[in-house]
């Protein structure tokens, strides 16, 4: 089974949606971003409206194909569930036009999942802005020298103004090393995506 062409890694949000694209075969970072909504003071409605045109613009960009995968963060809390039910609808956009196009959207992946395996965090929930920090680390760490490579700023200071990039990049690799590990298995991606129960046993990563 080849490998996809690219993964588009997205934490979707009203405010400001990050993306990050990356090449599946080498794990390459190919490029970054993100798509601001309008102001709040504009309706709803047309709030949406001027994304969805924006969240387009993004796929054509990536050349986002037959090739491809499209990962989003899943939601982890109903807390505000007029909030939530907003953000949802902006997920949703970038799956349906992403299929429409012809991609594979395998599934989503918890953030939880992210901070237990990359950020090595078990146990409690930690604070919030202990989560931030630790994650523009690992980040730099990661990514410092592809991102400066495609023209991205990757000092500590400029990841902590683009937190938005900062999660789509860690999504994406842990997407794209999910994906590998499906390949590689001769599996189908969907099982690396499923929640834990529903994977098989031998093919997961953590």
């Amino acid at each position: 089974m080849p490998y996809p062409r690219h993964l588009l890694a997205v934490d979707p949000s009203l405010t400001c949606s990050g993306w990050a694209l990356f090449r599946v075969i080498d794990c390459a970072i190919l490029g970054v971003g993100n798509l601001r909504a309008l102001p709040a003071h504009h309706v709803f409605p047309e709030r949406l409206a001027d994304l969805q045109r924006k969240v387009l613009q993004t796929l054509e960009r990536c050349d986002i194909g037959d090739d491809d995968v499209v990962v989003c963060e899943m939601p982890t809390t109903m807390r505000d569930p007029h909030a939530a039910t907003k953000v949802e609808q902006v997920r949703a956009m970038f799956e349906v036009l992403s299929r429409l196009r012809g991609a594979q959207v395998p599934g989503r992946i918890n953030p939880r999942s992210i901070h237990h395996e990359l950020l090595g965090m078990r146990g409690p929930q930690k604070r919030r802005d202990t989560v931030k920090a630790s994650a523009v680390e690992v980040a730099r760490s990661l990514f410092g020298q592809q991102l400066a490579a495609i023209g991205f700023d990757a000092t500590s200071p400029n990841l902590r103004r683009n937190q938005d990039i900062v999660d789509a990049l860690l999504l994406g690799h842990l997407a794209v090393t999910r994906i590998r590990s499906a390949v590689l298995a001769g599996a189908h991606i969907t099982e690396l995506f499923a929640p834990r129960g529903g994977r098989r046993r031998g093919v997961g990563i953590g």
